[in-house]
Parts: C-alpha cells; sequence; structure tokens
C-alpha cells in the first residue's frame, strides 16, 4: 500500500440532518463543508484538510460498539459539551479514562445512535481536575473486554 494512503472520509447515516447537524457542529467542532446533491438529504463535515465525514439521511441499523475515531485538540472542550448534551456513552467501553500513554479517551453517541470515540492529541496538557469528574476514571488504564464477555472493567496501567 502507498505510504501516502489515508482515510478520505467516513459514512454515518442519521435520522434527521435538524439534529444531527448541530450535534457534529457544536458539539464535536467540526467544520461544515460544501455537500453535492446525492438525491437524498446529506451534509459533509471537514475533519481536516484530507478527510471528512459525509452524513446522509437513512434508515440503517446502529452498530452498539462499533465506532469511528476522532483525535481533537481540545479534548477538555469537547468532553464539557458532549456532557452537557448528555452524549456520553459510558456503557460500550467504559467510562473516560487516560491510557497508558496519557491520550485520553471517551466515547460519545449522536443522537442517532452512532458511536464516536474521541481522543485527546499526544501530549495534550489535561487539567487533572477533570479526574474528579463522575465520568471519568481516576487512574490511567485500558477497558478490558474478555474474549466473549459483554462486560469489561477498567484496569489500570501506567505504560
Amino acid at each position: 500500500m502507498d505510504a501516502d494512503a489515508h482515510i478520505h472520509h467516513i459514512n454515518v447515516n442519521v435520522d434527521d440532518l435538524e439534529t444531527a447537524v448541530p450535534f457534529y457542529r457544536d458539539v464535536l467542532g467540526l467544520a461544515l463543508d460544501p455537500t453535492p446533491e446525492q438525491g437524498m438529504a446529506s451534509q459533509f463535515f471537514r475533519i481536516n484538510d484530507r478527510q471528512q465525514i459525509h452524513m446522509n439521511v437513512l434508515a440503517d441499523a446502529r452498530a452498539y460498539r462499533g465506532h469511528f475515531c476522532l483525535e481533537v485538540p481540545d479534548f477538555e472542550g469537547v468532553f464539557a459539551r458532549a456532557k452537557a448534551a448528555g452524549a456520553i456513552d459510558t456503557e460500550p467501553w467504559g467510562l473516560v479514562r487516560a491510557l497508558p500513554n496519557g491520550k485520553m479517551q471517551m466515547f460519545v453517541r449522536d443522537p442517532h445512535g452512532n458511536l464516536i470515540e474521541i481522543a485527546s492529541r499526544p501530549g495534550a496538557r489535561i487539567d487533572p481536575a477533570l479526574f474528579e469528574d463522575e465520568l471519568v476514571e481516576p487512574e490511567r488504564g485500558i477497558y478490558v473486554l474478555p474474549p466473549g464477555a459483554d462486560v469489561g472493567t477498567h484496569t489500570p496501567r501506567t505504560a
């Protein structure tokens, strides 16, 4: 594979744009991108200069644990907006946590049931007060889901 290969876009299906667009724009902080006419209601979002999210209004099944991950420059800002929106979902992968490498990780669910992992950038400074929130694990670690299990547990690890 070419070393310059990258994901150009991911597609997210939603039930309506009226609730989906404000979530991706205002909670996740993504910019709207020009969207071609596709014969269905749709909206594109800019992730960076090479990647997009393509959103289409289509009835579809939503995965419970399946997700895509966005690495964001302002993890704490997204955390605050997602918490205020009631969008942080701790059921599939546990509480918000610092991973052993120090990156932060949380999972949010959009208003249509799509799961999105939000990660901090490497080396991002995180206010220690965040770890006092009831949605955040106080210790670094990973979520361990044993083979065949439906529920996992947070396992403290430092590296």
